[in-house]
């Protein structure tokens, strides 16, 4: 390996092996030494790999790369008030090496992999027997985790093994349905027992993960169990999903305002639902009206709403009635909340049901 300059590495820990850490250092060894010194991890760190770089600052440019297409791999937490931004991604090893690879592309340089010790691999048999008893204990659920059925979900190996979510814990491959574990093991051609979520990812998410993010953030369960009462339908505080019409469209689709001028917001109307733009001002506070699941969403999107209340990333809503009372902070009608350029309320664009 080149001695000038330093290193983007991959880092893997079979503690949390949903997650990689991906950072710089002058010599990885040390840094890795260094990390290992802490008591606070079941497991050491690992070296996975490496990519030799001339600027110190480059894995940033990875951390960016990652942010701008897939934000929610980045682990963030909100502590006392103030987000948190650490250096680990919900991704596998092998999609880290494949960013890592892209990169090293542009000034030929090649990343360097490193095999597991046995020591390793005994940890990570260890690390996978007391995960899989964990899940034992409690069952996954992709319903918990919001994702419904008929929803796509793909194998981390192998981006092209596409299944189809078909029950709480089933999912389709190839006409046959099976279990995330079972699919796993045969996909791997292993033996022994498999934790199933450590492989799948549903919208670019390692499963395992989205289940940890969403029971920290307290709202593993929230898309079975929480009814928003005034849409009258079950809907997904947890998983939020992007709006799917929308991403074919590449963003076309009907803009609507905020009928309230002093909130200044503005969504975009599609056939699946309702997203909220960039900019959109809302209002500081919640109201009583806007009830646990106001608050729930208003949680869950803190990073995408700046100091003074604008909103800082496009935001995706099953309902017009959910983007009013992310909007206003209270229970309100969506249908006449939110009108055209020309003034035509919303209700007067729809026909049915409460929207």
């Amino acid at each position: 390996m080149p001695n000038a300059g330093g290193y983007i590495y991959v880092l893997t820990n079979p503690s949390f092996p949903e997650y990689v850490k991906i950072g710089y250092a002058d010599n990885v060894d040390e840094r890795v030494a260094q990390l290992n010194r802490s008591e606070c991890t079941p497991f050491a760190f690992r070296k996975y790999a490496t990519l030799h770089v001339t600027s110190r600052l480059a894995d940033k440019h990875v951390h960016k790369l990652i942010d701008t297409f897939k934000p929610e791999l980045h682990a963030k937490e909100n502590v006392n008030g103030k987000l948190r931004v650490r250096e680990f991604f919900a991704m596998s090893a092998a999609e880290a090496v494949g960013l890592l690879t892209m990169i090293g592309s542009i000034y030929g340089e090649i990343p360097e992999t490193y095999a597991s010790s046995r020591d390793e691999q005994r940890e990570n048999e260890l690390a996978s027997d007391t995960a899989i008893a964990t899940e034992r204990r409690s069952p996954f659920s992709f319903y918990e985790c919001g994702i419904g059925n008929g929803e796509k979900i793909l194998f981390t190996e192998d981006p092209s093994v596409v299944c189809e979510v078909v029950g709480e814990r089933e999912i389709r491959y190839r006409g046959e349905t099976t279990s995330l574990s079972a699919l796993a093991k045969r996909l791997l051609k292993k033996s022994g027992v498999v934790q199933g979520t450590l492989y799948f990812t549903y919208d670019g998410e390692v499963l395992s993960a989205r289940r940890k993010r969403l029971e920290d953030e307290g709202l593993y369960g929230q898309a079975a169990k929480e009814k928003c009462p005034e849409e009258g339908v079950y809907v997904s505080a947890a998983a939020a999903p992007r709006d799917p019409v929308q991403q074919e469209m590449g963003g076309e689709g009907e803009i609507l305002y905020f009928v309230m001028r002093k909130y200044n917001a503005r969504c975009r109307r599609t056939g699946s639902g309702y997203t909220l733009l960039k900019g959109s001002r809302i209002s500081p506070t919640l109201k009583s009206s806007s009830g646990k699941y106001g608050r729930l969403l208003r949680e869950k999107y803190a990073f995408c709403i700046s100091p003074d209340y604008v909103t800082l990333e496009d935001i995706y809503f099953q309902s017009s009635s959910m983007a009013a009372k992310f909007v206003a902070g209270s229970s309100l009608n969506g249908k006449v909340c939110w009108k055209t350029k020309d003034g035509v309320l919303l209700k007067d664009l729809l026909d049915g049901d409460f929207v």
